[in-house]
């Protein structure tokens, strides 16, 4: 143990002396449960603080001791040659730890541990890079253009950064700055943290999941979904009758059997038989083949509009935009002018056909099990009930069962 003392040298300069106190002595003791003790000063453990090892056996005991005064001997020696300096400094420093409970050589290696972390991370744009690479054989191509896209905002707002020094609060104004409203946010809040948790575990481990974990969801009106009344999905078809018949199929699939999107765009024509339609497991979001038993209104539809070539038209898109702008909502489209819609249409409410088929499905008896399966949900039962049940009058799901193509209503309602 060294103890620093102040001196006046020859020419009357202060200077610090190194005075050797009493040795720490090491001597392991026997506890009453026949395992042995060694008591450790913090001067002399790996944490800087006081420490106790047990040992099965008193040889064990013994060789631990050993090696602790070989350390300490060491360390002695080097100590009398320490540099005035670097002693004062290392005084300085152990004042300002002080406060804090933590000993120099704890807080040395606590900023060792942290600058090789720094510096066996990656830039930004590589550790996007590299997760985009090992995930997108198994997405979606909706998640892959997620995660593309928030891949491409973090490396703009982050360029030439690591990405174990981009914090959580820079994150956090950063999606603020990128998203329009709480559930975007929310939605690039999960983004960003499977990057970021991706690029943590080994054998990366180019930066740790501190940064993420933290990042708080914003409030959203989570109660309520967009639904179409039968009289707006009346006026939906009638629009794509007048204006664009080879996209009357799609809407129809889309409004009676909830498909997303993304299936809906992959579905061939031998995907549909009378018996009903099969989504193959590469189109659908879980990646499970499922099939979707072919409700009556939809039979009557595909009857009226024969399928060709396509189930959805070329420029389908677009088409479908223009529908939508035609039929009544605050929809651009470059098929209609003006493009910009006007200012008093509605929004059009987000998932509005998914969400119309699902609610008036249970409006109509269907059980909550079987649409899980056949709408391809990935929430539980509890989920559902939240935004399906009780959404819908069965008088309302009913007239949107009952629509027909020309116009038409059908006489009665079934469903299965």
């Amino acid at each position: 143990m060294v103890d620093l003392g102040y001196f006046l040298d020859n020419e009357g300069n202060e200077g610090i002396l190194a005075r050797m106190a009493k040795p720490v002595r090491f001597s392991p003791s026997k506890t009453p449960h026949g395992t042995w003790r060694l008591n450790i000063p913090p001067q002399h453990s790996e944490s800087g603080r006081r420490e106790r090892h047990f040992f099965r056996t008193r040889d064990q005991a013994l060789a631990a001791a050993a090696k602790l005064k070989g350390q300490r001997d060491t360390f002695g020696t080097n100590a009398v040659a320490i540099a005035p300096s670097l002693a004062e400094a290392a005084t300085a420093a152990a004042k300002l730890l002080e406060p804090l409970g933590i000993g120099l050589l704890e807080a040395v290696s606590r900023f060792v541990d942290a600058e090789n972390k720094r510096l066996s991370s990656v830039l930004i744009a590589r550790a996007v890079e590299a997760f985009r690479a090992s995930g997108e054989k198994t997405w979606s191509d909706s998640q892959a253009k997620a995660y593309r896209l928030c891949g491409e905002k973090l490396v703009v707002a982050f360029p030439e950064r690591l990405i174990s020094t981009i914090t959580g609060e820079e994150l956090e104004f950063h999606l603020d700055e990128v998203t329009g409203g709480p559930g975007a946010f929310n939605q690039s809040v999960r983004l960003v943290r499977a990057i970021w948790r991706w690029c943590a575990k080994p054998p990366r481990q180019w930066c740790t999941g501190d940064a993420v974990e933290h990042l708080a969801s914003k409030a959203t009106d989570a109660g309520e979904i967009g639904v179409l009344t039968a009289a707006e999905a009346a006026r939906l078809m009638a629009a794509a009758e007048a204006h664009h018949a080879d996209c009357v199929v799609p809407f129809a699939i889309a409004l009676f059997t909830g498909m997303r999107q993304a299936e809906l765009e992959r579905l061939r024509p031998s995907d549909i038989t009378a018996e009903g339609i099969t989504v193959p497991a590469v189109s659908s979001k879980t990646k499970r083949r499922r099939f979707v038993a072919m409700p009556e209104p939809l039979a009557d539809w595909l009857a009226a509009y024969p399928i060709d070539n396509h189930v959805c038209p070329p420029n389908w898109q677009r088409k479908e935009k223009a529908v939508r702008r035609l039929a009544g909502w605050a929809v651009w489209t470059d098929l209609v002018e003006p493009s910009e819609p006007p200012a008093d249409l509605p929004p059009w409410p987000s998932n509005a056909l998914r969400h119309t088929a699902a609610t008036a499905a249970v409006g109509l008896g269907k059980p909550i099990e079987s649409l899980i399966f056949e709408h391809g949900h990935s929430g539980g039962v509890a989920l559902l009930k939240r935004h399906y049940l009780g959404v819908m009058p069965k008088a309302e799901a009913a007239a949107i069962w009952a629509l027909r193509p020309h116009g038409k209503t059908a006489p009665k309602i079934r469903i299965a």
